[in-house]
């Protein structure tokens, strides 16, 4: 099969190392904490994470879109992304959150 052909849920079986990432200071302690609430989880769970801290959980994908350019990692989150868009249309809001002000939330996305 031709990588262009995975689908999300082929890439979300993959298992990512985030804790190698927290080791190397491309992820934090903070936000591997945060990906491993939501990794992995039932649709229920993260919609909550998400109601709860949905700022914060933006805030780590899109540091992880522009920190690590590992291709299988890259493509993991914005499966992640797109699985939560696709589920909750509404949760677009979080990218606008003034929590994130300071961050260009888009930037990550045109690379």
């Amino acid at each position: 099969m031709e990588r262009a052909e995975l689908t999300t849920e082929q890439v979300l079986k993959r298992d990512i190392p985030w804790e190698t990432y927290m080791t190397t200071k491309l992820i934090s302690g903070t936000g591997l904490q945060l990906l491993r609430r939501y990794d992995n989880r039932g649709e229920s769970v993260r919609a909550q994470l998400l109601d709860d801290d949905g700022p914060a959980y933006v805030q780590v994908f899109v540091s992880i879109l522009r920190d690590i350019l590992k291709e299988e990692t890259v493509e993991y989150v914005l499966a992640l992304i797109d699985e939560m868009l696709t589920a909750y249309p509404k949760q677009a809001r979080l990218f606008h959150d003034k929590s994130l002000a300071s961050e260009d939330t888009y930037e990550p996305f045109l690379s």
